[in-house]
């Protein structure tokens, strides 16, 4: 297969306006997704008792639901590349939503496992199809179209935590069906209504081999896997660590919820930021710029307290998460052939990297330490660094 050079990353879109209709309905189902998607930080250490387990059991579990929610990712990509979105989206949430609401039946841990690794199994199916359906919306405008899909689910992803907080508070642990409820009835309605959300986005040709494609350009791929890992990383870290820690301390569980919110509310504001900065500059320097600053956000979090930990914590997600839409659209731009399955690898498999990493930090964690979790986080968040400047010479300024 030919190798693709890539200053193509660099190509302005054509001067074509998005739809932001469409788009705003793929954000919106992003936004119910991503929020069912977030709610084992909080749900899975209120089971911990019950179930015996302790802070490496908790956090492995959460961890391998949120790999079956990654790795599967450039698979449904390739599904994704023959059907419109329009049809798989509201049927991935349904599927996401369902296995959410079951996650509070669990009566072991095993149980609880194979919940959310269904639950995770929607979840993959619904990102690569609403990302590429995006892209296909984008116009010229592709990293701040980007950037409005993903911060839905972002706001989602923070509103989650709490929303379960709540819903502990009221049902208990059962509380997680009541809150599958409006998913479940916007993919019900979606689907029986058939609800058009614009033609430009229609099937597209047959996409290549998965295998092949990414043995031809194996360096390109592995190096936006380190991106995307990187800052897959540095969110998962708090997320997964900071909450069963403060479990453990005896902390209320809103506390956790009002740091992890305040992380991805930044983080979705970085977000917006990254993506149009994107528009503007060339890409690797967004996401170089976004590894330095969450590095150096994190190793100052690890010591802070109060104001100052709510504040730190804020710029990590801040940082870290301003380069999402960005890595999103450069792994878009490199697979232009496959943009599901390219959405899948940035996306899933990215973050499937970072949550291995994760795990294995919880392991690091349980034998040193949190605190000393989150500094590795930090250095390893650097990675990305020199992944990024493999690009920089090849991009030019990109502006929609």
């Amino acid at each position: 297969m030919r190798e693709v050079s890539l200053p193509a990353l660099a190509r302005r879109a054509p001067a074509e306006q998005p739809r932001y209709g469409p788009i705003a309905l793929a954000g919106g189902l992003h936004f119910l997704n991503d929020a069912y998607g977030n709610v084992y930080p909080v749900l899975v250490p209120a089971l911990m008792v019950s179930m015996h387990l302790r802070l490496v059991g908790a956090a492995l579990i959460i961890t391998a639901s949120s790999l079956s929610a990654s790795v599967l990712q450039p698979f449904a990509g390739r599904i994704a590349d023959r059907l419109p979105g329009s049809r798989l989206m509201p049927l991935s949430l349904m599927v996401c939503a369902l296995f959410t609401g079951l996650l509070g039946y669990s009566a072991a841990p095993l149980a609880l496992l194979v919940m959310g690794v269904l639950a995770g199994v929607g979840n993959a199916s619904f990102h690569p199809a609403a990302s590429s359906w995006v892209a296909a919306m984008a116009g010229s405008r592709k990293g701040w179209s980007m950037s409005i899909f993903i911060t839905a689910g972002n706001v989602g992803r923070a509103l989650g935590p709490a929303l379960m907080v709540l819903a502990l508070g009221v049902w208990g642990a059962r509380g997680s069906m009541p809150l599958a409820v409006p998913g479940l009835a916007v993919a019900v309605a979606l689907l029986v209504w058939r609800v058009p959300v614009g033609a430009r986005s229609a099937q597209r040709p047959a996409a290549p081999r998965i295998l092949p494609l990414l043995a031809a350009r194996a360096r390109d791929a592995a190096a936006l896997l380190v991106m995307s890992g990187a800052r897959a990383l540095v969110a998962g870290a708090v997320t997964t660590l900071v909450p069963i820690a403060y479990h453990e301390a005896g902390d209320p569980a809103y506390l956790a919820a009002i740091l992890v919110g305040v992380l991805i509310f930044a983080g979705s504001v970085g977000n917006a930021v990254g993506g149009e900065l994107s528009d503007r500059v060339a890409r690797p320097w967004v996401v170089i710029g976004g590894a330095v600053g969450s590095a150096l956000a994190l190793a100052g979090f690890v010591n802070a307290g109060g104001v100052g930990a709510l504040v730190l914590a804020g710029l990590t997600g801040f940082f870290a998460m301003g380069t999402n839409s960005v890595t999103m659209v450069m792994g878009q731009e490199m697979f232009p052939e496959s943009v599901g399955m390219a959405s899948g690898l940035a996306l899933g498999v990215g973050n499937a990297v970072g949550i291995a990493m994760v795990g294995l930090l919880s392991v690091l964690a349980g034998w040193a330490g949190v605190d000393v979790a989150l500094y590795a986080a930090a250095a390893l968040a650097l990675l990305a660094v020199p992944a990024a400047l493999r690009f920089a010479g090849d991009l030019r300024l990109s502006r929609g």
